[in-house]
């Protein structure tokens, strides 16, 4: 346990350090965004926080293997392989989005290339429990898992629209996850996990209300994919596989707001008629539509939305931790 925690305060620790540094350098950059349209900050914020948290995760991890009187396991370093060539290639795809513009075609393909890797890694989502009941997949596990990973890759992203919310649900949930991978064993998916949630908690201080950063989709995507992935090795790995509802609960939030996007866009008539292509562009289009735009629009203040946000994933992921079935493989 002392690792993990290590691994958390490591990165937060260099979050907080990095992040101005960053910010700066994306200011300089001309890599900010920009207000309008569809932006509920009323000034440009530098958009690169995402490679703040990764870097402070990253060299967390790296500063607390170099002064750990042991070491840490070789096993582990091949555990975390897959994850960390995977988190990649999604984080590639995000950072040349925050760049120069990525069109969601390109992404998409970076993103199934990033599940590919964790499959083919052996890591699938084979059999689903639910209410008692567990129904192995077979051949079907493979699209199913490259759904989920992707589909809660974009979920995150999808989230990300005001101050301090992606980051925040992404340590929160990243840390109940993280308690059922500790406790059942799984040590390379854990320590992923912590210092995802030191990175983000540290990035929090500069990304709360009134943001002076934004996460970016190189931080979002990155953040929703390793998520998505780890929670398939506490879901599947052991004798007896987790309830499907576990993951569901603690991610409740950011599938129900892309569930609900998707459904909405899918429906809306494209202003060029209807076709897959122009259905497709549609979908792919941002609104002021998601859960937090409408709690805004009921006059609720971006602290007040963001903070019940917290609390409602916050509760569910007890929930999911109280019902969990955490014995060790």
């Amino acid at each position: 346990m002392i690792l993990y925690l290590l691994l958390g305060l490591s990165s937060a620790v260099l979050a907080v350090l990095l992040t101005p540094v960053i910010g700066r350098g994306s200011t300089r950059l001309g890599l900010v965004d920009a207000p309008g349209g569809r932006k509920v900050h009323a000034h440009s914020v530098p958009r690169l926080g995402g490679v703040a948290v990764v870097l402070s995760a990253g060299l967390g991890l790296a500063l607390v293997t170099a002064l750990a009187p042991a070491g840490i396991d070789p096993l582990a370093w091949a555990g975390m392989r897959p994850f960390v060539v995977a988190g990649t290639l999604v984080f590639a795809a995000g950072l040349i989005d925050d760049v120069r513009g990525l069109a969601p075609g390109p992404k998409l393909l970076f993103e199934f290339a990033a599940a590919a890797v964790i499959m083919s890694s052996g890591l699938l989502i084979e059999r689903i429990t639910l209410l008692g009941y567990t129904w192995p997949l077979g051949w079907i596990a493979w699209p199913v898992t490259a759904a989920w990973l992707v589909g809660m890759t974009n979920a995150f992203n999808l989230i990300d629209g005001v101050d301090g919310l992606a980051a925040g649900i992404t340590a929160i949930a990243g840390a109940a996850c993280g308690a059922i991978l500790v406790v059942r064993g799984h040590g390379p998916e854990a320590m992923l996990l912590a210092v995802l949630v030191g990175g983000a908690t540290g990035f929090l201080f500069y990304n709360f209300a009134p943001a002076s950063i934004f996460l970016g989709d190189s931080g979002s995507l990155v953040a929703g994919f390793l998520l998505a992935a780890t929670a398939i090795t506490g879901w599947q790995k052991g004798a007896t596989a987790l309830a499907a509802g576990v993951p569901l609960m603690i991610f409740a939030l950011p599938i129900a707001d892309s569930a609900l996007a998707l459904i909405r866009r899918g429906a809306a008539r494209p202003a060029d008629g209807r076709s897959v292509r122009a259905t497709l562009r549609q979908i792919a289009q941002p609104d002021r539509e998601h859960i937090h735009h409408r709690m805004l629009a009921m006059g609720w203040s971006v602290r007040r939305t963001v903070l019940v946000l917290y609390g409602i994933t916050a509760i569910l992921s007890l929930l999911a931790l109280g019902t969990a079935d955490v014995n060790t493989p």
